[in-house]
């Protein structure tokens, strides 16, 4: 299950059509600032940038908590991103 705020996804077609979306006149600019976790659950830190592309104005300047849970295979079982104060 992949978890985004409100939205939940569910196997692999449904996130690949979720990456696979963009917002036209939206640039985004994604940095990762820190991974912390072990055996099998992690969170990652990032700093995500958007800019409308006509203006260059920034739309959105947050950071973002991904958590990631793995399973003894190393894939992935679950994994919710949230803005990092939430």
């Amino acid at each position: 299950m992949i978890v985004i705020g409100s939205n939940q996804l569910e196997g692999v077609e449904a996130l690949r059509a979720m990456a696979r979306r963009r917002t036209e006149g939206l640039d985004s600019n994604v940095e990762v600032l820190d991974i912390d976790g072990e055996d099998g659950g992690y969170e990652v830190t990032v700093h995500r940038v958007q800019h409308w592309t006509e203006t260059g104005e920034v739309a959105v300047d947050q950071e973002l908590s991904i958590l990631i849970e793995l399973n003894d295979q190393g894939l992935v079982t679950r994994a919710q991103m949230n803005p990092k104060d939430a």
